[in-house]
């Protein structure tokens, strides 16, 4: 039996597609029919997989969605109002749209290192990923801490023109950039980059 909105899944997730999967589809779905905005541009669009991440401090859960990285510019022109839209569709999650890439693991071979191209490096798509993470607000400075039992924080600053629309995101999107990339991450504001002069969270 045919069923029309699980074409916005990809061919191999569709007979044994999850509950979330297909819920979240659906929603992908009913806006391409439906919204005026978006319209034009989901016919195109189909996600790979949907994923629900939680954390027993946030009252909010974590809905994170990810696409195929060629769809990713088409993406951004809506990422505004189709996060919004889905956000509305479940209420008490934290929609997050991630565009999935591939990290090639480094070879011993020193010859065969400079063939692997760098958008496929660890160091490239965890910055992928925090970059979709945060979109539309920017990450203007980055800083590591190293603590004395060897762990170690990557701290990211953010435009404080951003604060008002990302700071209630932040406390997901750092649960879920943990558990993705397996790194603890903190976020700041910094009000004056010029002076370098932070403004912590």
């Amino acid at each position: 039996m045919y069923i029309p909105h699980l074409r916005k899944l990809r061919k191999a997730k569709r007979e044994n597609a999850k509950p979330l999967e297909k819920e979240v589809a659906k929603a992908l779905y009913d806006l391409e029919t439906g919204h005026k905005t978006l319209r034009t541009c989901l016919p195109r669009f189909h996600i790979n997989t949907a994923k629900e991440i939680e954390a027993k401090h946030l009252t909010k859960k974590g809905l994170v969605i990810l696409y195929p990285l060629r769809y990713l510019m088409l993406v951004r022109k809506v990422q505004k109002v189709l996060t919004a839209e889905l956000e509305k569709r479940f209420p008490g999650r934290c929609v997050l749209l991630i565009a999935q890439r591939k990290v090639i693991k480094r070879p011993q071979d020193v010859y065969k290192r400079q063939k692997v191209r760098r958008s496929m490096t660890r160091t490239a798509v965890d910055e992928g990923i925090l970059t979709d993470l945060l979109f539309p607000a920017d990450a203007v400075a980055k800083r590591w801490r190293f603590r004395p039992d060897g762990s170690k924080l990557l701290k990211v600053y953010l435009d404080s023109r951003d604060k008002k629309k990302a700071e209630s995101r932040l406390a997901v999107v750092g649960q879920v950039y943990k558990k993705l990339v397996h790194r603890n991450i903190s976020f700041g504001f910094m009000w004056n980059p010029k002076l370098q002069q932070v403004a912590h969270k």
